[in-house]
């Protein structure tokens, strides 16, 4: 099923389908180089369709405002934290958490935005309800909807959310899945999240979030601080982010690729531990610690790296650092068992590691090092990313609207 397939579906008067967005928050774009993944996406369906947005409100807001072509609405929640903030990080997201709602307040949010839902529909003539993940939205876009459907409803699952929290959680999933025409996941790892609590499958279809391909090769290229050039890795510097392990790969690593070196952006406890033992492993001079980076900055070191490594299979957002290193024209390196794989096959657009003991992923580093450039695994990866470029990502949304559901009774 293609768009014009869609659009006929849908059935617009002026052949463009009406879709709402739902969010918890309305993520700042003011960031070097930041794109935020909500403003990505609803400018890439507004070349299709009209598109608003519905996010909670302070109370200071206009009543409506815009992005662009897309139309964004605010509902009241009363004097909370909620509002205008950025887009917490991967590592972090809970929505119920996040902002230390109680239970009450929770219910109170969900019924808010559920009326708002109402509301918006009507005023709009909105045909399709995307909730940007389940908890709240997707709780709240179900209840708006109800059993006698006045609208489609597509749910994106992100992962991450604070299910050990939530009373009754399986019979919520099934309330929830059971009112979503179509449920999407933007990795393995969120869909087999709900798996876990539905007991079953909810029959998601894999979707990741997009990039802009072109921002990611455009720009400067960081040079290398190294004779033979260098690795990327992005991590947390925390106890589960295998940046030991990566550290004693690369002592096998440089045995039979001399001179290349390590750059680790990012910042966290076990940064002190890190820089000591990478002098007990005599990598002194061949691992530079650079902190927290912009993301202009980490796509210009992007573009200057020979790989970038990702040692971990619990990081969220792996997925989409992968498609970025491939734009930028680097190679990955990851784990089989990590999101990233959802993208990367091994050897056919990059490489992949049976776990992160240094000894599994040295084997594919030093692959990915020594596969003479301009190989058909860069051919490939270049495509991969140009597939989740945010356009045709968002054409590939579009298709899923026409399908029916698969969700878990």
């Amino acid at each position: 099923m293609d768009l014009s397939d869609v659009v006929g579906l849908l059935g617009d008067r002026d052949a463009r389908p009406r879709i709402l967005v739902c969010a918890s928050t309305l993520p700042l774009a003011d960031e070097p180089g930041a794109t935020p993944a909500l403003h990505a996406l609803t400018r890439a369906l507004a070349r299709h369709a009209y598109v608003t947005i519905l996010v909670p409100g302070t109370g200071g807001e206009r009543p409506a405002e815009r992005l662009g072509a897309v139309e964004v609405e605010r509902f009241d929640v009363g004097p909370s934290q909620w509002g205008r903030r950025r887009e917490p990080s991967p590592d972090s997201r809970d929505d119920l958490g996040l902002f230390g709602l109680s239970s009450r307040q929770a219910l109170a949010f969900v019924h808010a935005q559920a009326r708002a839902v109402r509301r918006v529909v009507g005023d709009h003539r909105i045909e399709v309800v995307h909730s940007h993940g389940m908890l709240l939205q997707g709780l709240a876009v179900a209840l708006a909807r109800g059993r006698r459907p006045r609208f489609r409803h597509v749910m994106t699952l992100h992962g991450g959310e604070s299910w050990g929290r939530v009373p009754a959680r399986r019979a919520v999933a099934r309330f929830v899945c059971a009112r979503a025409d179509r449920l999407l996941a933007v990795s393995s790892s969120a869909c087999a999240e709900l798996d876990a609590v539905l007991q079953t499958s909810c029959g998601a279809h894999l979707q990741p979030m997009g990039i802009d391909v072109a921002r990611q090769r455009a720009g400067a290229i960081a040079e290398s601080p190294f004779p033979n050039g260098f690795l990327l890795a992005v991590s947390g510097l925390g106890p589960r982010d295998a940046d030991e392990e990566l550290l004693r790969a690369l002592v096998r690593v440089r045995m039979q690729v001399p001179d290349v070196g390590l750059i680790l952006v990012g910042d966290g406890p076990e940064a002190t531990r890190l820089v000591g033992l990478v002098h007990e492993l005599g990598l002194g001079d061949a691992v530079q610690f650079v902190g927290e980076r912009s993301p202009d900055a980490v796509a210009a070191l992007l573009r200057g790296s020979r790989a970038l490594v990702l040692p971990t299979a619990h990081r969220d957002g792996t997925t989409g650092l992968a498609l970025r290193a491939l734009a930028a024209g680097s190679r990955v390196v990851a784990l089989r068992d990590a999101d990233a794989a959802d993208v990367i096959q091994h050897r056919h657009n990059g490489w992949l590691a049976e776990s992160s003991a240094p000894d599994a992923l040295a084997g594919p580093l030093i692959d990915a090092l020594r596969t003479p450039r301009g190989h058909a695994i860069d051919d490939r990866g270049r495509a991969t990313a140009e597939a989740h470029d945010w356009p045709r990502v968002a054409r590939a949304y579009l298709g899923d609207l026409g399908e029916p559901a698969r969700t878990s009774g």
